[in-house]
């Protein structure tokens, strides 16, 4: 599958890919970190050698196999211009729905976007924003979700940017509840309902149809 914008593609996973994403997960032979490290959750650990060969080697297998569901649970994000790799979006289960059969009480789906573009020269220039855009589009076009959702901290200012400039709404905070580098940080949740990207005046409405979208 490939999602086709002007500065961005989504599109399926490849072994060139692969190679490219291994260089920005595996940890530095100096011991550092790398830059897109300082603002994605860096108050969670990070590969270490072997756990991302254990992902790379997960990964893998779907690639050989061409083995994705629809809609994508995760996608590439390649440079429209030469199709290289920049950075990846995700979607992933926060709750999983259930259903009490005596009650009908039904526990809905909640499931979280995540975007992360590894290339520090593809920040600040439009690629994330519309990165997210094509990925909450393909999310509620291939699936029957009623809401989308995205975490973030307020140390990392460009997500927060991106979901305002989408439209997000952010829906709660909580305060000082990451500390990172000796400073304490909110902790922020953005969410967007269907009728509220797809109904007039919403980012999704405003967007144009992605042609390789196939």
């Amino acid at each position: 599958m490939r999602i086709d914008g002007e500065r961005v593609r989504l599109r399926d996973w490849t072994e060139a890919d692969l190679a490219a994403y291994e260089s920005w997960i595996v940890p530095p032979e100096d011991g550092g970190e790398h830059a897109w490290q300082r603002t994605d959750g860096p108050f969670y650990p990070n590969f270490t050698a072997e756990s991302a060969q254990r992902w790379l080697t997960v990964l893998r297998g779907h690639v050989e196999q061409a083995d994705w569901p629809d809609p994508r649970e995760t996608m590439v994000v390649a440079d429209a211009r030469d199709d290289r790799f920049i950075g990846q979006v995700s979607w992933y289960w926060t709750e999983k729905p259930t259903e009490d059969p005596g009650t009908g009480t039904h526990l809905l789906p909640l499931r979280s976007l995540g975007i992360t573009i590894y290339s520090p020269e593809h920040w600040r220039g439009g690629w994330g924003t519309e990165a997210l855009r094509l990925w909450i589009d393909h999310l509620f076009a291939r699936s029957d979700s009623h809401r989308l959702d995205l975490e973030t901290w307020t140390g990392n200012e460009g997500m927060c940017r991106v979901a305002r400039k989408l439209g997000l709404t952010e829906e709660a905070r909580f305060r000082r509840a990451r500390k990172v580098a000796g400073q304490f940080h909110d902790r922020l949740f953005f969410g967007v309902l269907r009728e509220e990207w797809q109904g007039p005046g919403g980012a999704g409405a405003a967007s144009s149809p992605a042609p390789g979208d196939t």
